[in-house]
């Protein structure tokens, strides 16, 4: 491969973004307090209350997706307490990892890995065990691309009791999301993929339920930065002109500013919209090369497309065939699905119909 020419970016995040993103984290470093900085850092989270579709508090922690998810779970709840995991991938594993490493007490609902969460196991769980405090889903699985029924299994966890907390960190922003109307209590993403920033960044949105858990504890025991109530305290006891209880990664918010405007500009159902008519292109070419997705029609993810390799072949073949014939770089598998499929991304918002012809094209010409 020439090492001078440009690699297409396809794998499931980070996304490219667009150049004006990148012009903004070029900018002059910025103070993280100050009049001018609260402004636009309020306006930021306006935004993302926008986009995660809520009413509640949104904070950004400087981190992965991953320091949000933490920050729920050690917050919310307290060493011993039993939380359950729906688990169908991954990521859903890395939800266990995380509870146990906060000393919680995990039951799960083991899924196959080419299936969707089943609400109603869910919800005979939390029947037989009312000790349960609190549920936990991946919304879009990033290691089988499967989407999971949030806005189903929410209800059915209000109903009972418990705190819904929800993995968003390769969804929102791509795929429709209503927090408030799927009654999540807490839901934790990140910037570099969908929103098309780069990483560093870690929006979380929490109501009212969320606070009520959290306050119920004496003391956060999970450590400091990542406890929720001192994100609170400093936004609303310095909020006027420090509004993180930390150094604020400056140039990373001026960057998702610039593609977070961006998605309002173009309307979040338009940028759906256009992801869905990505994904259905993807879907069509794979198939006319022979690779099938690995989900059915009606579990179409908008955002990520898993192609399936032919018996006998390993799909780290297929990626290094793009990447050094193409200069497009896509994902192999995670766990036990490593070398079945590959995995294209498609979320980011400057993703075009040329784009993904031009990855369709080289999977035709792959020689096998």
């Amino acid at each position: 491969m020439d090492q001078t020419r440009k690699i297409k970016m396809m794998i499931p995040g980070p996304v490219e973004v667009h150049p004006d993103v990148l012009k903004a984290m070029g900018t002059p470093v910025e103070p993280h307090y100050g009049d001018a900085w609260v402004q636009k850092y309020q306006h930021v989270l306006d935004i993302l209350r926008e986009i995660f579709d809520t009413s509640g508090d949104v904070f950004l922690m400087v981190g992965s997706g991953t320091c949000a998810i933490d920050a729920a779970m050690g917050s919310c709840l307290q060493s011993g307490e039993r939380i359950l995991i729906g688990n169908n991938g991954f990521f859903g594993d890395r939800l266990v990892s995380i509870a146990e490493h906060n000393g919680l007490d995990v039951v799960q609902i083991k899924t196959e890995w080419e299936k969707a969460i089943d609400p109603q196991q869910i919800h005979e769980a939390l029947k037989k065990d009312a000790s349960i405090k609190a549920v936990a889903v991946v919304h879009g699985e990033t290691s089988t691309t499967i989407l999971n029924p949030i806005h189903e299994i929410g209800p059915l966890v209000r109903k009972r009791g418990a705190l819904f907390l929800v993995d968003a960190v390769s969804s929102l922003g791509g795929v429709p999301f209503e927090m408030d109307a799927w009654c999540v209590d807490v839901c934790a993403s990140a910037t570099q993929k969908c929103l098309g920033a780069p990483p560093g960044l870690a929006p979380i949105a929490l109501n009212e339920r969320a606070w009520r858990s959290i306050d119920r504890l004496e003391k956060g025991e999970h450590g400091w930065y990542g406890d929720l109530r001192i994100w609170r305290q400093y936004a609303q006891e310095w909020g006027s002109w420090h509004p993180s209880p930390i150094t604020m990664a400056t140039n990373n918010v001026n960057a998702l500013l610039v593609s977070l405007s961006q998605l309002m500009q173009e309307g979040i159902p338009a940028r759906m919209e256009r992801y869905r008519r990505l994904a259905v292109q993807v879907r069509r070419g794979l198939r006319e090369a022979g690779f099938p997705p690995f989900t059915p029609d009606d579990m179409m993810n908008p955002v990520l497309t898993a192609g399936v390799m032919p018996k006998g072949q390993d799909s780290a073949s297929i990626v290094k065939y793009l990447l050094d014939e193409y200069a497009v770089q896509i994902s192999g598998g995670l766990g036990a699905l490593k070398s079945k499929i590959f995995r294209i991304g498609h979320m980011s918002p400057i993703m075009t119909e040329a784009d993904i012809q031009l990855v369709v094209d080289a999977l035709k010409n792959y020689p096998g």
